[in-house]
């Protein structure tokens, strides 16, 4: 999903302080939609039974996902927001094991910096995000968006 060979664009979210945390999440919907479009087609298209969709840490990418997925089935966003928080404050016990610093902390305080929470930053993606138009306009077949939301809501 990350499209490492987009060097330039990687270069300004780790200089803009941006990754690792819900900031990167617009950027990253404005520049690479058709990355979450095809994580969303290839849920809708998937067989029978429960899907699993990960990434590293289990709140940048599959936060991102998560968000898109939560919003298409009408989650209200203050709850997707709290959500997001859950999973980064439940990644300590994960980087201890990994010998790594909590991330939560820096996370928080990079935000901080900003005047901004993890909360608010995650509301702010969700202020203005249509997930269905992004997707549709992304390539998500529209057959295959409503499957995937069928799928949530079932």
């Amino acid at each position: 999903m990350d499209d490492v060979e987009d060097v330039v664009f990687w270069r300004e979210v780790n200089h803009g302080g941006l990754n690792g945390s819900p900031l990167y999440f617009r950027p990253f919907l404005d520049r690479k939609a058709d990355r979450c479009a095809a994580v969303v087609t290839a849920l809708a298209r998937s067989g029978p039974g429960g899907v699993l969709f990960h990434c590293g840490a289990g709140r940048d990418r599959t936060g991102l996902v998560s968000l898109l997925l939560l919003s298409l089935a009408e989650v209200e966003p203050e709850a997707i927001a709290d959500d997001y928080a859950l999973s980064t404050d439940a990644l300590g016990p994960l980087f201890a094991a990994l010998g790594q610093a909590d991330q939560a902390p820096v996370i928080a305080s990079l935000l901080a910096a900003r005047g901004l929470t993890l909360r608010g930053s995650v509301l702010d993606v969700l202020g203005d995000l249509d997930a269905r138009t992004l997707l549709l306009e992304a390539g998500v077949a529209r057959t295959d968006l409503d499957r995937v939301r069928g799928m949530l809501l079932d």
